[in-house]
């Protein structure tokens, strides 16, 4: 298979699809996964913090790598990290574009920008990576136990079954209108129209999809009260039931440890 066809293949609706249902399922063996979900939930808060208390970019260089190998070893979507690179690179060009035409220097204002958008880069990848990593019953259960309201942690974790749902219908409406409808006859320069004529078929297929959803709805809410869901809200013996298996145990001490001392040996060579 060539480069091409990989690159296109590559970009294609049943590969997104694929990634996003990985994305949303296939986490249950990663490392961010094994961990207690309070236990990670307060690691990542200290990383929203400390990547804003220095300034040189040899730190946060470090810290960027440091959270760069959790991502990967987290098997974060390509899709995802490939959105936040785009906006990365598109801020600071952005940015230093705006100050051009104010009378700056570009080259000045895009390294000026490089510490603030390393930083932003640090908390972004940290939290893909985390809730990448997590599956949605653990990111619901980590919202529990601070005492997140249930109706918040439930949509949390309903959003992601829906996922797969959603994707799928979407999918086949887009198919429909493609078998019903005729492509532009000529597609233009650079395959304009027929890029036009895809959007525009997306626009329409996404109104079918939320109609269709919103008739699922209540069938789910119906099965939802059937299961006692309304009670199980005020319940606090439902609460201990799902937080009841929750355990702080050694690899949660090793990762932390571990994190402090990688941070640790990131920082202090250059204070």
């Amino acid at each position: 298979m060539s480069y091409q066809e990989e690159f296109r293949d590559a970009l294609s609706i049943e590969s997104l699809k694929q990634d996003l249902l990985r994305t949303a399922y296939d986490n249950e063996g990663t490392i961010f996964n094994r961990l207690d979900p309070r236990v990670l939930l307060a690691w990542y808060a200290a990383f929203l913090v400390i990547p804003w208390l220095f300034y040189d970019l040899r730190i946060l260089g470090g810290l960027l790598a440091f959270v760069s190998i959790l991502a990967v070893v987290s098997r974060v979507s390509k899709y995802l990290i490939a959105l936040l690179a785009f906006g990365v690179v598109t801020n600071v060009l952005l940015y230093a574009f705006v100050t051009v035409l104010m009378g700056g220097s570009f080259v000045r204002s895009a390294t000026a920008l490089l510490p603030y958008t390393t930083k932003l880069t640090i908390v972004s990848v940290t939290s893909i990576a985390v809730f990448s990593g997590m599956s949605p019953k653990n990111i619901s259960r980590a919202f529990m136990s601070i005492g997140v309201p249930r109706q918040f942690t439930f949509a949390i974790s309903y959003g992601y079954r829906m996922l797969p749902v959603l994707i799928e219908e979407y999918h086949a409406t887009v198919t429909v209108y493609r078998l019903r409808s005729r492509a532009p006859e000529s597609p233009g320069r650079f395959k304009c129209r027929y890029y036009v004529y895809l959007i525009r078929l997306s626009i329409k297929a996404f109104y079918p999809m939320i109609f269709d959803v919103a008739k699922r709805s209540r069938v789910t809410v119906e099965a939802l009260e059937t299961r006692g869901f309304s009670y199980s809200l005020e319940s606090t013996k439902s609460r201990e039931l799902q937080l009841g298996d929750l355990r702080v145990g050694w690899f949660d001490l090793l990762f932390m440890g571990g994190s402090a001392i990688i941070v640790a040996s990131i920082i202090f060579p250059f204070v």
